[in-house]
């Protein structure tokens, strides 16, 4: 898949969630990313991210950021 057409996309899933709260639009990009695209698509978009990612949103930008750093493990409390 070309890249124009990833940047085409991933914009418009940013415009479907740029309504909500930043944090609430951050975490729908992330989950649709993850949900609704194959990894082929995701290696994709993270190469032409890697690359500078030209053409995509800062809110996307931001939500794969998050994304790719991987999921969030709770802190756990040290042992008395």
């Amino acid at each position: 898949m070309k890249a124009s057409d990833l940047v085409r996309m991933a914009n418009q899933i940013t415009d479907y969630f740029c309504i909500y709260p930043k944090a609430e639009a951050v975490d729908g990009i992330s989950k649709h990313i993850q949900s609704s695209w194959e990894p082929r698509m995701r290696n994709a978009l993270k190469a032409h991210i890697d690359a500078g990612g030209e053409g995509l949103s800062p809110l996307f930008l931001e939500a794969m950021t998050d994304y790719f750093k991987g999921p969030k493990s709770p802190v756990k409390a040290a042992a008395r």
